[in-house]
């Protein structure tokens, strides 16, 4: 059970920062970003999805 609460409290951290990183990047950047600049938060978002879609599809499946 705690490893549960661990990894949703991951994944949800791990999904805010990838969608702060990338609103940060477009709306308060001036000069021209790189794209492997957009690679960081754009991955932070895609393992925190990937770990609350484990962790809510095998939820879902034990009901």
């Amino acid at each position: 059970m705690v490893r549960k609460i661990i990894s949703l409290v991951l994944g949800t951290v791990l999904v805010i920062s990838g969608v702060y990183g990338l609103l940060y990047l477009l709306y308060f950047t001036v000069n021209p970003v790189r794209i492997l600049y957009f690679l960081v938060p754009g991955g932070l978002f895609a393992i925190g999805i990937a770990i609350l879609w484990e962790d809510l599809t095998e939820f879902l499946r034990r009901r």
